[in-house]
């Protein structure tokens, strides 16, 4: 088993959204690990809520700052954001129940959609925010 981790590759180039993004994956490969080593439901439950937590926090977030700078892409940005809340909604009761099965079909999701979200969807964002940002400061 390759154990799901942020990486350097994965930098969006926006400080506070890399920290973020860091808290998702790490918690995204501590449920995978948990279910791996077939870890005590209560500290899958624990890890999960976590990872709904950071999840939940991080999309308010970036909503927040594209809506805030008038991101012309925040709609199809948004819908992404809302694909990844529909499948952690999904999986999430059927994890908490004790359904591992789940828990893996979660994190083959996961680490597929935050490779491609984090490469392309929030890349374009960060360029956008950076640009925004010198076009402030000339």
């Amino acid at each position: 088993m390759r154990l799901f981790r942020w990486r350097k590759s994965n930098a969006v180039f926006v400080p506070a959204f890399d920290d973020e993004h860091q808290a998702i994956f790490h918690a995204t490969g501590e449920l995978q690990q948990a279910l791996h080593t077939r870890a005590p439901l209560f500290e899958v439950h624990e890890i999960l809520h976590r990872l709904i937590a950071c999840t939940e926090d991080h999309f308010a977030h970036e909503e927040k700052l594209m809506r805030g700078t008038r991101y012309l892409a925040f709609d199809w940005h948004r819908q992404q954001h809302e694909t990844a809340r529909k499948r952690l909604r999904q999986f999430a009761p059927l994890i908490e129940q004790g359904d591992r099965e789940a828990g893996h079909q979660l994190i083959e999701f996961l680490t597929h959609w935050l490779e491609d979200h984090t490469a392309v969807t929030d890349r374009m964002m960060g360029a956008y925010l950076r640009n925004q940002e010198r076009a402030q400061i000339r």
